[in-house]
């Protein structure tokens, strides 16, 4: 007021008054009689929808999410936020892929860390109405591996464990859901292709730290000196990998989406890949080929969810003499 704006309005069902503010002269207020008769209608005023309620949900408090009374505590925010924007991506996943509703469903969680996704999801599947839920997290930190056994046993949700290991060690027979959000480099990969082995009907991923391609990066020639910058460099070999991973998913036999998962305010790592499976095979020789024409733009000899996959970037070889 006074720079930008010279005059503020206030409007009640009784009167209206008028702020000026002049230059070189005081300011004036100006009353006035009333504009609008009846309060505004506050019907379009709606609270923002929460999938996971912080004063119904115990486990929030146990982790340190929220105070003993609900409340979201401070430096939280965007960890909660993330949390609501995980379920809400996998309540309509879950649906888009017809694994709910269902009686039973399995659910894996690589390198889970805390535990605040694992235990949303367990949260979001139980209120959907699964009566028999197998949930695993799996995470190489004892201590939070006891930590979050103990909150799970303590909120009594029969059904979710948390187990010791490497993204790489671990063993997995099935699971309907695969879940890694923010697995470093490789382990990104070996947990996509843990999902693909064990059959899982959805894969979701948030890769991170995108590192072993980028050596091997080589400039198509109009990108060469583009690409001496460092950072420009790094963010090409994000867009490799995850490209690459994608096209390996749709090969395998996935619908792939990427996206954006929450804002880059929150963190700057916020890339998802889903993968959902399809019902019919896919045309593997076509997507084979568009994974190779990908690789070969790039210069791509190696990459560890194809040699996961057991698929030959180069051109495979001939049996033939």
């Amino acid at each position: 007021m006074g720079a930008d704006f010279l005059a503020a309005n206030l409007f009640t069902t009784t009167r209206a008054v008028q702020l000026e503010l002049r230059d070189d002269q005081k300011p004036r207020l100006i009353p006035g009689k009333a504009v609008h008769h009846s309060p505004p209608d506050t019907a379009h005023d709606r609270v923002r929808k929460r999938w996971i309620d912080p004063g119904d949900a115990p486990w929030l408090h146990a982790l340190g999410v929220t105070t003993a009374e609900g409340r979201i505590t401070k430096g939280s925010e965007a960890k909660f936020r993330q949390i609501n924007k995980f379920v809400e991506l996998l309540r309509f996943l879950l649906r888009e892929s017809q694994l709910v509703p269902a009686e039973a469903l399995a659910l894996v969680d690589m390198g889970c860390g805390k535990g605040y996704l694992t235990f949303a999801a367990y949260d979001c599947l139980r209120r959907a109405g699964v009566r028999r839920l197998n949930i695993q997290g799996v995470e190489a930190r004892s201590e939070l591996v006891e930590l979050c056994n103990r909150v799970a046993a303590e909120n009594r949700f029969d059904g979710l464990r948390f187990e010791a290991g490497t993204i790489e060690s671990a063993s997995l027979d099935r699971a309907d859901v695969l879940v890694a959000l923010h697995a470093c480099d490789t382990a990104s990969d070996d947990a996509i292709a843990k999902g693909v082995q064990g059959g899982a009907t959805l894969i979701l991923v948030a890769p991170c730290c995108h590192k072993e391609l980028r050596p091997q990066l080589r400039a198509p020639p109009v990108l060469a000196r583009a690409l001496e910058h460092g950072i420009l460099r790094e963010r090409q070999a994000e867009f490799v990998t995850d490209a690459l991973r994608a096209a390996l998913l749709e090969w395998a036999g996935y619908d792939t989406k990427v996206f954006e998962f929450v804002s880059t305010e929150h963190t700057a790592k916020n890339l998802m890949i889903a993968a959902l499976k399809r019902r019919r095979p896919p045309n593997q020789a076509l997507m084979a080929e568009r994974v190779r024409g990908l690789a070969a733009f790039f210069g791509i000899q190696s990459q560890r969810l194809a040699q996961q996959l057991g698929f030959e970037l180069g051109e495979p070889q001939s049996n033939a003499e």
